[in-house]
């Protein structure tokens, strides 16, 4: 689990860089102060290091995923350590779930949902050449 908030305060910092109005080469405009998405003071998400309610309703939006990943993380209980997280069956990578059932992620769920619309089709048409 450790490795997965790491990749979620790296993705963070990332889109910071990128896309925060207040942010300019890693200070903060209207604080006036060096930029704090990432609170260095803590370890981790849910002990409190997201310093920025700016860009939690502002920003963070702007990729879902990500989005999703960081309120969960916050909003999880401490003693559900990586509860809540699945792996994408088709490449890998941990997403969490929407509901119970969801088995990709969502870039893969579209490409999933066509293959299996295909071979749907592929088997109706089978069906329909051979004579009753």
């Amino acid at each position: 689990m450790h490795q997965i908030e790491n990749q979620i305060q790296r993705s963070i910092r990332q889109l910071a860089q990128k896309e925060c109005a207040n942010n300019d080469n890693g200070s903060c405009l209207p604080k006036d102060r060096p930029c704090h998405v990432i609170n260095p003071a803590y370890k981790t998400i849910h002990d409190g290091a997201m310093n920025c309610d700016y860009f939690l309703r502002a920003v963070l939006p702007l990729q879902p995923e990500l989005n999703t990943a960081v309120w969960h993380e916050l909003l999880r209980e401490e003693d559900q350590a990586g509860e809540g997280w699945k792996e994408c069956a088709r490449c890998h990578k941990t997403f969490i779930p929407g509901s119970n059932r969801q088995r990709y992620c969502t870039g893969c769920g579209t490409a999933a949902k066509q293959a299996r619309s295909r071979e749907k089709q592929r088997r109706y048409r089978e069906r329909q050449k051979t004579p009753a």
